[in-house]
């Protein structure tokens, strides 16, 4: 039964790389060897932030900074979300 938790999650963060992929996220954001430079390195984000903090910044970023560029994801949501969640725990 562990195993099979291990693999879940380990696929789990394997479909949050391809939402990081899909959404341009890597554009602009870079996680480990993954992605751009032009903001902030999110190898760590999670310990710093928090789930909550991250999930928040992805549907409404200007919740945290009325004066960001980043744009709002809210239709990153659920399954596709929890797994970003995942990948960017790293």
């Amino acid at each position: 039964m562990v195993a099979s938790a291990i693999l879940t999650a380990a696929g789990c963060a394997d479909r949050g790389k391809a939402v990081f992929l899909r959404e341009g996220c890597a554009n602009c954001h870079r996680f480990r060897d993954v992605g751009g430079a032009g903001a902030i390195d999110l190898s760590d984000v999670v310990s710093r932030r928090g789930a909550a903090w991250i999930a928040t910044q992805i549907e409404n970023p200007a919740a945290h900074n009325p004066t960001t560029r980043m744009p709002s994801f809210p239709h990153v949501k659920g399954l596709d979300l929890r797994s970003l969640l995942a990948f960017l725990r790293g």
